[in-house]
Order: C-alpha cells, then structure tokens, then sequence
C-alpha cells in the first residue's frame, strides 16, 4: 500500500487525527445505504496534493463510467496565456460545451480534502469499486499518466469519494472537480444548433424559404430594401416580405423569429453526433420533411433539416409533447429540438403576413391608378423626391401636391379584414389600385372582387391575399369625389 505524505511537520498528528476523523464518519453511517456517511463539518487544515500539472499538459483522458466509454483529446496546444482545446476523439469538429473543459482543468492539478479511510478493504460502498465507480486516467505530455476512479458523493454532496487506480486509499475531493467524469460523451456536446452573432456583427438575411411535404408550395420571405427607410413605412411593416405563396407585407412581431430565428437555436437534447446515413435515415433526415434555408449578406448560406413531428406521451401524467429531429448542414450533429422551437415545422403564411395592404412610401411613387367600377378613375403621375420638389399630374392635368399626399395617405390606411389566401377571384371586379415607384424597382396591382354581399377578396398581382369590406370601396369612391374640394377633409372610416 503506497501512503499519502500530508506535511513535512506534523504530518503525523494529522494522519492520526485524520484516523479518528474517519472513524467518526464511518460510525454515523447507521444505514444500509453505503453513500450516506456523513462528511465532518471541519475539514482538513491542509489539503493533501493528488495532482501538480499544468492543464495545457493534459494531452487526453481515458473515461469509462456507468453510461459511456470514450477518450477526451487535446486537438490545439496552449501556454500560461492560451487556453488549449480539447474535444471527444473522433468528434473533433464538433462544438463543446464549457464542462467538457472542466475534464483536464479540474483534474490537472487537483488536491484532496481529507483521507476517509486509508487501507480501504470495502471499496463498494464508498462507490469505488470496478462495477461502480468512474475509471479515468489523464495522459500528460511528458509521457506521465495519473489513474484514479470516483466515486458516490458523500453525505450533503459538496464532496465526492475518490481513489487512485489499484490504491486502497479513500480520500473526499471536491464535487465540482468530479461530478462531470460521470457524463456520457455526448453530454458534452453542445446543444446551441447555430450561435448568435453578436449585434454588431448581425448579418442581413437576404432570404428565408421553407419546404416542407405538406406543402405544395415554397414559403419564402425575402429582404426590403426599402423597408430600412424609416419614411417608407413608419414601423408598420418589417424589413422582409412574403414573396411566396402570395406578396405581401409581413407583421413586426410575428414574423422576426422565422426570418432570424435560426440564430440562437437550441436543441432539447443531442441526438446523434457524427450520424452516419443509416442514422440520417432512421431518424427521417435522410429524405427530410422540411428544409428551411437561409441565406445572408455576410456570404453564409444555413440549410436545416428536419424530420416528421414525434409525439411523445408521459406514462404518469399522460400529457404528450412534439418534438423534432433536425441536422444543420456543416455541423454533423443529429439534434432534438422541440415543437416550440421548430417554428418553421408548421408555419402557414397566415401566420407572419400583415393585414396592411399598401406601404411604399409616397414620394417613391411614380404612378398610381385608381379606378372603380361603375365610379370614377384616377391616373396620377408623380417625379421628384420629397414634398417641395415632386410634380404630380392627375389623369393629365397637374395637380396640388398635398392633395395628392392626404389622399395617398387614406389609401396607406387601407388594412385587410382578414388575409385569405384560398377564395378563388370568382365574383364582379369591383375596383383596381396599382401603384409602381419612379425607378420601376416595385409594383403592386390590387383588385377587388365581390365575394358576398358585404365582402371583398383582394388579390395581389393575381393572387388571393385579403378579405375587406365592400363598405371600404364605398368610402374610397367618396373620397375619389371629394378629391378636387380642398376644404373637405377625406373620409378615413367605413362601417
């Protein structure tokens, strides 16, 4: 049996009084659980010296536990001002979380509290026996290696018991030094599917598209240019628009978590690191259920993969969840991710489009028509950039510029009832508004239809995208005639 050198002077006082220490704990232990002895309030005075390296000298680690067996490397070198990096052999391009560090650093250069018991003949119910305990062996680089196993934790769990390969020597060393050598490979890997920039650093999404099998079209949200300018919408619309299934305007609020949410995903769990493709297969991302793609100005493009939704139920409370299994090309990790956070599984365009039918902002107009069946037609004209330099004519004759502008503005408060992407365009045209900016760079053309007595169906470019009220158009030819008596204020409401 090799002993612990626990001082130069009065090393021997303290192993005796360490003696009686251990008997103390040993005689409180009045049950059959062999975890329970309790650990002495007062410590040892001076704690005893297991390992003194340097943690960039930790070139791997050897960790076979109750859950795993697998090999922590050192994949790049570090010094006294430079972290070294470590990673699970055969995942070295995976990401880690912060405990997997915690491995080498702990364990380096690490001290025991006290000796529990020093000719240990009973190691199973400290928890160091072979069938129990964790076996670990960090391998240095000057070609030394340190073996030890852990054990149960002691008695209000601040302490651990541990020993060293082949010793029979039970010593109480810190639980935060130990309790991570019980993890299985994969609970280091971290479960951030793509990280966040930071805010400085926040690229543009140029473009988001979703596909999956219950769709039988391609939902897409692209970048606005002109959704930066302030002047252009005042904070009604977001920076992207739905360009499929139908144009329209997307909502603030409900739409930035699909545009961006990408950023900052996190799974529930790791599935698989490193799947092979019996693996992309059996969990559905072999031919996946949904894709969603997201391309940015910064140059990177993110493709995710996801599977069909999986139901689980809870045996005791009967209360079931859904979950995915999703794959970000370029990080080889089978992830779990919640319904929750898979938000792109089940959106619909209902859910992000906004009920405002017309946004450009006035003085990026160059033609606006506005005509009504069986009513009257405006043809307007305009050039220039602001309100002091624009011309607009109206069908042919020029027109007062801040006429033009309220009577814009009534028209940029034109919202949807409702948004419906499904009525098919099939009653009288009722009414037609097109609007094109001076560069030609957009164009919208909306047409009103009959759908029922009170109702509209609003198509955009030929497209069902909203319901209104006949009433609207009633309001709309109202103030068509109120136009050219510029001491009458325009209507902005309708019943």
């Amino acid at each position: 049996m090799r002993k612990k050198t626990l001082g130069i002077v009065g090393g021997l006082v303290l192993v005796v009084a360490l003696g009686g220490v251990t008997a103390a704990l040993l005689a409180t232990d009045s049950s059959d659980d062999d975890t329970s002895v309790d650990v002495a309030e007062e410590s040892s005075t001076e704690e005893i010296t297991l390992t003194e390296q340097e943690t960039y000298n930790v070139t791997s680690i050897d960790v076979t536990n109750a859950n795993d067996s697998y090999e922590v490397v050192r994949v790049t070198e570090g010094d006294d001002e430079t972290n070294a990096t470590f990673a699970i052999a055969g995942w070295e391009d995976l990401t880690y979380l912060s405990t997997l560090y915690t491995l080498p650093n702990n364990t380096a250069s690490m001290t025991a509290n006290q000796i529990v018991e020093e000719e240990c003949t009973d190691l199973e119910k400290f928890g160091l026996d072979d069938d129990t305990a964790a076996h670990v062996t960090l391998h240095f680089e000057d070609g030394t290696s340190y073996s030890f196993r852990v054990g149960n934790t002691a008695s209000g769990g601040s302490y651990t018991y541990f020993a060293e390969e082949d010793d029979d020597i039970a010593y109480l060393v810190s639980s935060s030094y130990l309790s991570n050598f019980q993890n299985a490979a994969v609970d280091f890997v971290s479960t951030t599917i793509l990280e966040e920039p930071d805010e400085d650093d926040y690229p543009t999404v140029n473009y988001l598209t979703v596909e999956r099998s219950d769709l039988d079209y391609i939902f897409e949200l692209d970048y606005d240019e002109t959704a930066d300018d302030e002047d252009y919408t005042g904070g009604m619309v977001a920076t992207h628009v739905m360009t499929s299934p139908v144009p329209a305007y997307l909502s603030p609020d409900r739409s930035t978590d699909y545009v961006t949410g990408m950023f900052g995903l996190i799974a529930e769990s790791v599935a698989v690191p490193v799947p092979t493709d019996e693996e992309m297969e059996e969990y559905g991302l072999a031919d996946p259920y949904g894709v969603v793609t997201m391309d940015c100005n910064d140059g990177n493009t993110y493709v995710l993969l996801f599977s069909e939704p999986v139901t689980e139920t809870d045996e005791e409370t009967a209360a079931t969840s859904t979950y995915y299994y999703a794959y970000l090309e370029g990080v080889d990790v089978i992830y779990r991710v919640t319904g929750d956070n898979m938000i792109w599984a089940t959106v619909e365009p209902t859910d992000v489009a906004s009920k405002l039918v017309l946004a450009t902002y006035v003085w990026n107009v160059g033609t606006l028509n506005v005509t009504i069946t069986d009513g009257d037609t405006f043809t307007f004209s305009a050039e220039g950039t602001d309100d002091e330099d624009t011309v607009v004519t109206l069908n042919g004759e020029t027109t007062d510029t801040e006429r033009y502008r309220q009577f814009y503005a009534f028209l940029l408060n034109t919202t949807a009832e409702t948004i419906d992407f499904t009525s098919e365009p099939e009653g009288d045209l009722l009414a037609e508004i097109y609007v094109e900016t001076q560069d030609g760079s957009f164009s919208r053309d909306l047409v009103f239809y009959a759908l029922d007595d009170y109702t509209c169906l609003i198509t955009v470019d030929g497209q069902a995208a909203y319901t209104c009220r006949k009433s609207y158009l009633t309001t709309l030819q109202s103030n068509m005639e109120k136009y050219n008596n510029t001491n009458e204020d325009f209507s902005s409401n309708w019943s």
